[in-house]
């Protein structure tokens, strides 16, 4: 399995990178009226309607800062990505910065210690040579509770 990392609410994540179609700049979001708090906007990408998600602010803490090193990266939310026939469904993470790629024994991923009820995208976590990270699943993220 490899790894795509990440920085967010000043903590390391990272998704599976066979679920990432793209990294983009951070760009200007039309805001949502009446969103929960972590759904930052939309955007159009290559004519799609894309829903970004801050995660900062959907992991309980303050939204990505506004830099050069923001970025989106666009990920296939649904259930089994390569499952024929069923068209992508894209979402936008609003990270700090994004990382590196880390190849990772699936086996090694260890759960998650404690299961939080709220929080159904806490994904499991591995020792990876810069350190621990957790991975959070995109195909579980626009389940959080709405805040």
């Amino acid at each position: 399995m490899l790894l795509l990392m990440f920085r967010a609410a000043g903590q390391r994540y990272a998704v599976d990178a066979a679920r990432v179609a793209e990294v983009v700049p951070r760009i200007r979001l039309r805001p949502l009226p009446h969103a929960p708090a972590h759904l930052a906007g939309v955007f159009e990408y290559r004519g799609e309607v894309v829903s970004a998600v801050d995660v900062g602010v959907l992991l309980g803490s303050s939204p990505a800062p506004d830099r050069l090193s923001t970025r989106i990266i666009l990920v296939d939310r649904r259930p089994d990505p390569r499952a024929a026939g069923s068209p992508r469904s894209l979402l936008g993470l609003i990270a700090e910065d994004v990382d590196d790629l880390a190849p990772i024994d699936a086996a090694a991923l260890a759960p998650p210690p404690v299961s939080i009820p709220g929080a159904p995208y806490l994904g499991g976590i591995a020792e990876v040579d810069s350190g621990m990270v957790q991975l959070l699943r995109a195909d579980r993220i626009l389940d959080a509770p709405h805040s």
